[in-house]
């Protein structure tokens, strides 16, 4: 357990290294990526809706004047960043952890883009309500759905264990 602490605590430090941070990480262009992921999903599901509201770049122009901005923060990386640490500190095959990683990216996009479109739909008719369903509902949504993706993971692969030889 221990072991699994340190290799995580390691992974997630490398990787927001790489990718998170604006003007350091070298591969920051990836969140930016995940953002205009994002922005085009969001711009599918207001006009399958037929939302009233207005895109305009990464802005969101609600009915009632509001105005909700994606931001690199709102594009589900973070969560994705520290699910894909879990498993790669993980001990079993590379096989299950590539499965896994791609399981883990679709679902947390989708689990993103619900937490994007019920915000939307709340503060639409109840503005007021935006911090409550953004911070709270939103945040420790994904968060609880992000560790209960990676608890399916540890029960559906099987753990590479130490030999009493190999000690």
């Amino acid at each position: 357990m221990v072991g699994f602490a340190i290799r995580y605590l390691l992974w997630v430090a490398l990787l927001f290294f790489l990718l998170f941070f604006e003007g350091f990480s070298p591969f920051f262009v990836f969140n930016e990526w995940q953002t205009q992921l994002t922005i085009f999903i969001t711009r599918l599901w207001v006009e399958w809706l037929h939302l009233p509201v207005l895109i305009q770049a990464d802005t969101l122009i609600l009915s009632n004047k509001m105005h909700l901005q994606i931001l690199h923060e709102c594009n589900g990386l973070t969560p994705y960043l520290l699910y894909l640490a879990a498993i790669l500190a993980y001990p079993t095959d590379f096989k299950s952890k590539i499965v896994w990683l791609l399981i883990g990216y679709a679902g947390l996009v989708l689990i993103n883009t619900v937490r994007m479109l019920g915000i939307t739909l709340v503060v639409i008719d109840s503005p007021e309500l935006f911090h409550f369903v953004h911070d709270w509902i939103g945040r420790y949504g994904v968060g609880f759905l992000t560790i209960l993706m990676f608890y399916l993971f540890t029960n559906r692969v099987n753990v590479h264990k130490k030999s009493p030889l190999t000690k």
